[in-house]
């Protein structure tokens, strides 16, 4: 097997995670209840290495953004990442369950420490135990959000790695996107 079927294997892999996370529903928020779209989160905002970007709001009024060590659950994200709510309810849920890990990080974040397209893939699968009906997802250290980003300003386009994808995955994130729309479909979102 070549590296691009490889890749192109754990592309797939990712995108289907992503969608079957997509029928998530918040345990405190069953249809027709509207309450806080997540748990308090402490931000961690990583400076972009490729535009300089240092930080910006959190996704959620109730975050907070903050160097200080604290007992919540962290997400670090890079200053020019933008996250939908969608992105982050694995996430929420998790927590709200108690049977996620604390540290949080997008997959551009992931990305930076050095961690291949395989490592960010295997990062994620603590989100599996969520639909699969595991109990708990193990240790995992820092888990990786298993969600596409949008740059924070300029191509609001998603990208399954970050707002600063190579042109090299330019086609890898294309299908990825193709896959994950297909397996919404399948999933009836």
């Amino acid at each position: 097997m070549s590296r691009t079927d490889d890749l192109r294997i754990v592309a797939v892999r990712m995108a289907r995670r992503e969608a079957r996370l997509n029928r998530l529903i918040a345990p405190d928020q069953p249809p027709g209840v509207i309450c806080p779209p997540a748990p308090d989160v402490v931000v961690r905002m990583v400076p972009c290495p490729v535009c300089g970007a240092v930080g910006a709001d959190p996704p959620f009024d109730h975050w907070s953004v903050t160097g200080e060590e604290t007992n919540l659950p962290t997400l670090a994200v890079l200053g020019c990442e933008w996250l939908t709510p969608r992105a982050v309810l694995p996430m929420a849920v998790a927590i709200e369950r108690g049977t996620g890990p604390l540290a949080y990080r997008t997959r551009a974040v992931a990305r930076l420490g050095g961690r291949d397209l395989r490592a960010v893939d295997r990062s994620e699968t603590w989100a599996d135990a969520l639909v699969d009906g595991h109990g708990t997802a193990g240790e995992v250290g820092e888990a990786t959000l298993p969600a596409v980003t949008r740059a924070r300003d300029g191509d609001l386009r998603p990208m399954f790695t970050g707002p600063h994808a190579p042109d090299s995955e330019a086609e890898l994130n294309d299908m990825y996107l193709e896959v994950r729309l297909m397996a919404l479909a399948e999933e009836g979102i």
